[in-house]
């Protein structure tokens, strides 16, 4: 999972959670008496709605400190279930006495009954309980099934093999389920009694290798076990050096003490400290995403008839599959097959070989405006950006995203010279963007590059939705397009 979908989905939780305690104190107040539900009903049509509106702000609040003052919004990968439940049970408490209040507030003289709110009260405690506990035990069992699966992995890099890093290296190999995949050591040599995780594999090089490494590998953190006065030059290169790529770095260093498991770092110690992380905002990242699930679902159903006219057009004038496949580097150097129209006789990949004097592009990457390869219909379909239409499906399944950096084929990956440009990959690629409406192909690679880095600097859900509606005559006009 990126960093930006787990906000997204923290802050979903956080939402549900409150609509799950209003729904359980409606279930409390309607299982006490019909009667006194309707009282309660009618008794808010005569007081001031402000007021009741207000309050039931202050309400949500309320239960929504209580829940994150116990911990509710905070990594339980390594966590014990008792831990959780006490935590639920104390927040259960604090949401009921708050309830009370409120119920109190916004009654009728003729509704408040200390003892009949205070069951009130009661039985929403025992519901909130029950449902929060349901809710959590179902996330955790899932979320574990998953990472023991290789699913909702985050890959980590620790430079360093003294106690700290082994202790630490361990505690990931032993608990699968917490979803941490370790990739490697990186020091000049062991200094602490390996382990039988430990191998020589395990030390992938020393500190000249850990560029390369980063090209190479997909790494979503590294983690810097050094002692960080002794090391302070080194340290401030690798956090240079990962601010290109715009991974994040944290370090366990000397914050801990020796016999001190460094589990406490993956509950979010606050020993831990964060060197370098450029996650965007949480909740425009939620929007980001919802916004990608839902026009992408939408554009899917509604332009069916296109999609299907495209498929027949391709089958009908030339020979191989309707889609072309091809992996392309994505969010944290992770590989995905990534979906079009076919635009170019069958094996066109093969014959590449045969037109690559024809290139007329600078930088790794390849295009050329009159490639025999591509097929009458495919020249349309390119003119058009109809052939991009598949790639709705790697919005809608999260390989991709509605706006981001454009996917590169391996090849052109393997092509980079400089570090920074990979910093591109620090988030998801897109369908469009801002080179692909200011002039794709005609313009130069290294600009392209500063305007993917542009983009990743200045992000916004506005930023977006600019992007967006500029693509719509860029389309029109096909600047840019082979």
């Amino acid at each position: 999972m990126t960093p930006s979908n787990r906000k997204t989905i923290l802050e979903l939780v956080q939402i549900s959670d409150i609509g799950l305690l209003f729904s359980c104190l409606g279930i409390a107040y309607g299982l006490t008496s019909h009667r006194h539900l309707l009282d309660l009903l009618n008794s808010l049509e005569t007081r001031h709605p402000i007021q009741v509106f207000i309050a039931t702000i202050f309400l949500a609040f309320g239960w929504h400190v209580a829940l994150r003052s116990n911990d509710f919004y905070r990594s339980r990968r390594v966590e014990s279930y008792i831990k959780e439940a006490r935590d639920v049970c104390s927040a259960s408490v604090i949401c009921a006495l708050l309830s009370f209040l409120w119920l109190w507030l916004i009654a009728s003289p003729s509704t408040r009954s200390f003892t009949g709110l205070g069951f009130v009260s009661i039985l929403f405690c025992g519901l909130t309980v029950t449902a929060l506990m349901l809710a959590r035990l179902t996330g955790r069992v899932t979320m574990r099934a998953l990472r023991a699966h290789g699913h909702n992995l985050r890959h980590i890099l620790i430079v360093g093999t003294n106690r700290r890093a082994n202790v630490f290296a361990q505690d990931l190999v032993l608990h699968p389920e917490w979803g941490y995949h370790l990739q490697g050591f990186v020091d000049e040599q062991w200094w602490h009694e390996k382990a039988s995780y430990s191998s020589s594999e395990s030390l992938l090089g020393g500190f000249d290798a850990l560029p390369a490494l980063l090209r190479t590998l997909p790494v979503d953190e590294v983690i810097v076990a050094l002692p960080l006065a002794s090391f302070y030059q080194q340290i401030a290169e690798i956090v240079m050096l990962c601010r290109q790529h715009g991974i994040a770095v944290r370090s366990i260093g000397t914050f801990f003490e020796p016999e001190e498991s460094l589990a406490t770092f993956l509950k979010g110690a606050v020993d831990s400290i964060t060197l370098h992380d450029e996650s965007w905002n949480e909740w425009a990242s939620m929007i980001k995403r919802s916004a990608d699930v839902i026009i992408s679902f939408s554009l899917l159903v509604a332009l069916t008839p296109v999609l299907l006219l495209t498929a027949l057009l391709i089958k009908l004038t030339s020979a191989g599959p309707v889609l072309f496949t091809q992996t392309r580097m994505g969010y944290g150097k992770r590989p995905f097959k990534i979906f079009k129209f076919r635009t170019m006789v069958q094996d066109a990949e093969k014959l590449m070989a045969q037109v690559a004097h024809l290139n007329e592009t600078q930088g790794p990457t390849f295009k050329v405006k009159n490639d025999p390869r591509i097929t009458p219909v495919g020249r349309f379909l390119r003119k058009t950006s109809l052939d991009e239409l598949p790639q709705l499906i790697n919005v809608l399944i999260g390989d991709m995203s509605l706006v981001g950096p454009r996917p590169l084929p391996l090849r052109d990956y393997h092509g980079f010279s400089q570090d920074r440009h990979r910093r591109r990959f620090s988030v998801k690629p897109g369908i469009t963007c801002l080179w692909q409406v200011m002039g794709r192909s005609s313009i130069g690679f290294d600009e392209w590059m500063a305007l993917d880095i542009r983009y990743i600097e200045q992000w916004s859900v506005w930023l977006d939705v600019k992007i967006l509606f500029l693509t719509i005559p860029a389309v029109f006009r096909g600047s840019g397009a082979v």
